[in-house]
């Protein structure tokens, strides 16, 4: 029997972080296997990944110079304490500490490096690039109008077909075109996704990973490489971009100096599918053999589509608002995103603004007890997506089924209205997506993310759509993360399939049947 790997996965949201151990292990009594898979346990004998946190932190904008920025350098500083964690939690269970680390965020933002300075002998000091300006939020009002100036330019179809990338008014490529500091960089800047730039402080290596450079309308859909019309047409240097690094490739290791401030060493730093959706989608816990994979990765936004072995960008997509990002070993994330429980955790938020005090378990509790089918809204209205005072907006707009003037009179009615729209809403696009892949509807719809939990939505969405879901991991997007990891450090074969079936032999998953109860997979 092997020796266990540890790894760090470095999983960034919008609003927290964390750093989490991944200890790929050999265990004898698997937990989670899926009995319908003819093999679980894989080629792989008895893999598994124990996931622990080894350092949570907050990620907060703030405003600089009039745009609402990240605060990189308070990101930095929490990410090396969380691999300081980790590589101790790995001593703490007897191992030599870290054998890679791998970091995942959300999508289309950038920060600026500087060129390296000149060492001895000519020769680059990797890492020794100044971050130029501040790493702008997709949430600043800078790329108000640009979308539709551009298309001006490059109409939205060719855009699209260039691309295959959804036009939404906070892509990379028009934060670039509204960027007003790009004419006056210095010669060796470079333009770094969030999760690069991470890479670059550890590693002083300048990539762009795949995954996340799919999501800024810049990278060709069928070349594989930066779009020279689209980088015309918006007037950006190519030089200013970084190479691409492939999913799974290693990227460098810890800086010598880096490695002993940290006491990690000098650790292989792996390029994962660093937009945090690709990690969540490998983390889909299908077998080898199922075609179409359907997923939601759900969350406060919801993210449903198919996993494609090709992309096929076409005006129909287009219209229907669906988009193709790049995912591991070459596939295509052929997905829209909708709303999720951001509906009901603005509501929650208006009535304890109000003075109440809301469990969500409760309310999810007496929402499952209502009477059924008595309002809708449309989930994917404009109006929902700003914060505040969402209770009172979706009171409003609910409409009775039964052509009665009532509307949600209690918290839990509200609750029931929004869960029972947003199902049927999945229903609609999942639909929406196999109609426009030309497929078939999979045997099962597969939900991951922190909205896996919510068993009553599950419930909801296996009932619209009459087809079995399957709920969980909760972690998968640092699941997908250790996985590819572990991939890259040969603990994992590289069989198709391997990666899914590692994740199915490390979590609990539960199955809703389009019936009225649940079952727990054992």
């Amino acid at each position: 029997m092997s020796a266990p790997r540890a790894v760090a996965a470095v999983d960034l949201g919008a609003t927290s972080g964390r750093v989490m151990l991944g200890v790929i292990e050999q265990d004898t009594t698997l937990q989670g296997a899926n009995p319908q898979d003819s093999n679980p346990q894989g080629a792989d004998g008895h893999s598994r990944i124990e996931l622990v946190a080894a350092h949570r932190f907050e990620n907060r904008l703030r405003e600089v110079d009039g745009h609402l920025s990240w605060d990189i350098d308070a990101l930095w500083a929490e990410v090396q304490q969380g691999l300081r964690a980790a590589h101790a939690g790995a001593v703490e269970r007897g191992l030599t500490g870290l054998s890679s680390i791998g970091i995942d965020s959300w999508a289309v933002d950038y920060g600026v490096v500087g060129p390296d300075a000149s060492g001895p002998g000519g020769s680059r000091e990797l890492g020794s690039g100044e971050i130029l300006g501040e790493v702008i939020a997709y949430r600043d009002q800078r790329t108000d109008g640009i979308a539709d100036s551009f298309a001006e330019q490059l109409s939205r179809e060719r855009q699209y077909a260039l691309t295959g990338i959804a036009q939404q008014p906070f892509n990379t490529l028009y934060q670039l075109v509204a960027d007003d500091r790009t004419p006056d960089l210095p010669a060796g800047s470079t333009l770094l996704m969030v999760p690069d730039l991470l890479g670059y402080l550890l590693t002083g290596q300048r990539r762009t990973e795949v995954t996340n450079a799919s999501s800024t309308g810049v990278l060709s859909v069928t070349e594989h490489d930066w779009c020279e019309e689209i980088l015309t047409a918006a007037g950006v240097d190519r030089n200013l971009l970084a190479p691409l690094i492939e999913p799974g490739e290693r990227l460098g290791t810890v800086r010598p100096q880096l490695a002993q401030d940290l006491g990690i060493g000098e650790v292989p730093v792996v390029a994962v599918g660093s937009h945090d959706t690709a990690s969540a989608v490998l983390a889909v816990p299908a077998a080898a053999d199922a075609f179409p994979v359907a997923y939601i990765s759900s969350g406060t936004w919801s993210l449903i589509g198919l996993e494609l072995q090709a992309a096929a960008p076409s005006s129909a997509a287009l219209e229907a608002g669906f988009t193709h990002e790049g995912g591991i070993d070459g596939t295509f994330r052929f997905l829209k995103n909708v709303a999720g429980m951001w509906l009901v955790s603005e509501s929650i938020r208006q009535w304890e603004e109000d003075g109440a005090r809301v469990d969500l378990g409760d309310l999810l509790a007496a929402a499952a007890v209502m009477p059924a089918n008595r309002f809708r809204i449309d989930p994917t209205d404009p109006a929902f997506l700003a914060p505040g005072r969402m209770a009172d907006r979706v009171t409003l707009a609910a409409r009775p089924l039964e052509g009665n003037d009532e509307r949600p009179r209690t918290p839990a009615q509200l609750v029931r209205c929004i869960l029972e729209s947003l199902a049927e809403t999945y229903r609609d696009e999942l639909h929406a997506a196999c109609r426009l892949a030309r497929l078939p509807l999979p045997e099962r719809l597969h939900v991951v993310g922190g909205g896996s939990q919510n068993a009553l939505l599950n419930q909801l969405t296996a009932n619209a759509l009459g087809l079995e879901v399957v709920a969980g991991p909760v972690e998968a997007t640092a699941l997908g993360n250790v996985a590819l990891q572990a991939r890259s450090l040969g603990a994992l074969s590289t069989r198709s399939g391997s990666l899914r079936d590692l994740v199915r032999a490390s979590v609990r998953l539960e199955i809703y049947e389009p019936t009225d109860r649940p079952t727990r997979l054992s």
